[in-house]
């Protein structure tokens, strides 16, 4: 993640989004004035007064010149051609081309893109591209486009080379031209070698056109466009209807960065989450998540409840990236981890079930036991805590028909699971003991130390 440096810029941005407003960056230069801004960038150019909401400036006069700075300027206020969309995602190097430069430069996440900008990726990186307005764009590997202005052109990017997947967008290739109708439209697009270009739509409805005709081609079906020729009739996509069913839509399965990603995650299918801490000890299996579509990313996090109130550790892994959980510096002791799958264009599935696993000896305290009933403590939450005061109010919840004790002592457990006692400490270190026994006589230990800080 990126965080902007100033805060006042944050704190503008964050009341934006709070409004639903999406905001974009415009560079004051020597001269310029509020009113020659708006006269440039504004749809109506005697809306300059709605930037004032945005921005802190020494005047409210918009024929004062600006000092030079940044302006948040709402994006629904600039004319069509000069809203930016942002690059919201990328894998591995990729490559950046403003209109009016020769040269390829590495590409920066968050950046923003232009009319007439190009974006290149390489054999094992993607890219994808948010526009205004909702619409999305992933490139796939090897492939090169331009960014159009809708005002300007009857599309929003020009696709060179290689394949794209949409969500909402327009695509013009040199053989053919996508729309889509209806927002939940997503589909695919690649331009073969002799530039032709196939045409996929997994969800809703698009028109191709290709040498002044036009064909409908509804969700689950294909079509070809060859050079200066009609699009060719639709046909299904193979296996569509299974597709559909098991993966409810996560990318477009006939391109080639899905047959990339799939390939990508098959090799990792058989890896298990885990960290060099827990002693080799499955957290979880990748084949059991069913993944089988282009996958962009694993979402991964770790909490000391099945509940997750409060997150440890949150972390998105690239697709082809070892998932090691060593990163998050647990300490011992008992955890749940729960893992959601991220499609090409940054749709993020449910989380799954939680998987509960265990760092240290807990693991083979369970395994000589044989304890399996559901048993969490919540407080203290950490193997080693720090507190003030003489007592302290150890606590946590488990389920019917387990026993528990504190230091030695029963404690009762009410309807819904909960128990709590109140402990007498000393300054210094306290060690609190957790027994917990199961119906058959199984019994799980847990150990916490409670650091009672000298009294103020």
């Amino acid at each position: 993640m990126r965080f902007l440096a100033a805060l006042s810029l944050f704190l503008c941005a964050w009341s934006a989004f709070g409004q639903g407003i999406e905001l974009q960056d415009v560079t004051v230069r020597p001269g310029d004035t509020l009113w020659s801004i708006s006269q440039k960038y504004l749809k109506d150019p005697t809306q300059w007064d709605k930037i004032l909401k945005h921005n802190r400036l020494p005047s409210s006069d918009p024929t004062v010149a600006l000092p030079g700075m940044v302006l948040r300027v709402p994006k629904e206020l600039i004319k069509e051609d000069l809203r930016s969309a942002e690059l919201v995602h990328l894998v591995r190097k990729v490559l950046s081309r403003k209109k009016d430069k020769a040269d390829w430069a590495e590409a920066r996440l968050s950046m923003d893109l232009f009319h007439g900008d190009g974006l290149r990726t390489l054999s094992d990186s993607w890219a994808r591209v948010r526009f205004y307005g909702g619409g999305l764009l992933s490139v796939d590997p090897d492939s090169m486009a331009i960014l159009k202005a809708p005002r300007k052109e009857d599309h929003d990017l020009r696709l060179m080379s290689g394949g794209v997947h949409v969500m909402q967008a327009r695509v013009a290739t040199p053989s053919a031209r996508i729309v889509p109708k209806g927002k939940d439209t997503s589909y695919s697009a690649r331009v073969l070698d002799d530039l032709s270009t196939r045409v996929q739509v997994f969800k809703g409805l698009a028109d191709v056109h290709g040498a002044g005709k036009i064909v409908e081609v509804r969700e689950g079906f294909f079509t070809d466009v060859s050079m200066d020729r009609a699009p060719a009739m639709p046909s299904k996509i193979p296996n569509f209807g299974e597709i559909k069913a098991e993966f409810q839509d996560l990318g477009t399965p006939g391109s080639r960065e899905a047959q990339v990603a799939l390939r990508r995650t098959q090799g990792v299918s058989g890896e298990t989450l885990r960290g060099p801490a827990i002693d080799g000890q499955a957290v979880f299996n990748m084949k059991e998540l069913e993944v089988g579509v282009p996958v962009a990313a694993y979402h991964v996090q770790v909490s000391r409840s099945e509940t997750f109130e409060k997150i440890l550790f949150d972390r998105l892994y690239d697709v082809d990236e070892g998932i090691d959980l060593g990163a998050a510096s647990l300490g011992k002791g008992r955890y749940w981890a729960r893992i959601a799958v991220v499609d090409l264009l940054g749709t993020k599935g449910r989380f799954s079930a939680p998987r509960e696993f265990t760092v240290g000896n807990a693991v083979a305290a369970e395994e000589t036991t044989g304890f399996k009933a559901y048993f969490e403590v919540q407080r203290p939450a950490e193997d080693r805590v720090q507190a003030r005061g003489r007592s302290f109010r150890a606590y946590g919840k488990t389920e019917r028909g387990v026993g528990v004790r504190i230091n030695g002592q029963p404690v009762p457990v009410d309807e819904e699971g909960f128990f709590s006692l109140e402990l007498p400490v000393q300054v210094g270190s306290n060690m609190i003991r957790f027994e917990a026994e199961d119906s058959r006589g199984n019994v799980r230990t847990f150990k916490r130390e409670v650091v009672i800080a000298q009294p103020y």
